[in-house]
């Protein structure tokens, strides 16, 4: 639980060993993938390192961020009774 209150505290923002822990306890999870040049992409937890690397590995493109969805970050807010 720890770490989705560290994801919370950071306002939904997913860092990479924050995204390590979400693939071992919540590999479902969904998060958007913002690119540089791309649209932002929907992504289960467990693709998205698989993902970056392959977009990176095909184009110039990069990675901005990595976040949860935000109504996805509001129901888990609402379901951990947090303001």
């Amino acid at each position: 639980m720890k770490i989705l209150k560290d994801i919370m505290d950071h306002w939904g923002f997913v860092d990479s060993e924050q995204l390590k822990e979400l693939v071992e306890h919540f590999p479902r999870m969904p998060l958007v993938i913002k690119w540089g040049m791309r649209e932002r992409e929907l992504c289960h937890a467990k693709f998205v390192a698989e993902r970056i690397a392959e977009v990176e590995a095909e184009s110039d493109d990069y990675v901005r961020e990595v976040f949860i969805q935000s109504e996805n970050f509001r129901q888990l807010k609402s379901v951990l009774g947090v303001e």
